[in-house]
């Protein structure tokens, strides 16, 4: 039975290397939170535990894929933030060059007609 119990942790955070990664997947942050912890105790008891090579390696690539997988995810947020700034910026207006080269701001004007009294 001793021998099967070194195989407990082990497996158990392959599993939760699995959920972590369709969990990245779907973009489910409230997920990933509350496995975290879940992960580090079982980090710890895989630590403690005799694990063979074989297994370590494996949970190593399941880990490094994730990291992989969330360092995307961080980068297509940063990169659809940017976008988001980028066009409210234009809609605020825009830069045209005149005859002389130089640049000038050109600010948005409402369309909405005013009425005199």
């Amino acid at each position: 039975m001793a021998f099967l119990d070194a195989f407990r942790p082990a497996s158990a955070l392959a599993d939760l290397l699995d959920k972590e990664k369709a969990a990245i997947l779907k973009g489910d942050f409230a997920t990933l939170e509350t496995l975290s912890k879940s992960k580090e105790s079982l980090l710890s008891l895989v630590a403690k535990s005799k694990t063979p090579v074989v297994v370590l390696q494996d949970l190593k690539k399941r880990s490094e894929h994730n990291k992989r997988l969330l360092m995307a995810s961080a980068k297509g947020l940063r990169t659809a933030r940017e976008r988001i700034l980028s066009l409210r910026h234009q809609s605020r207006g825009f830069t045209a060059y005149g005859p002389a080269g130089k640049a000038t701001e050109i600010e948005r004007k409402s369309l909405t007609m005013k009425r005199k009294a």
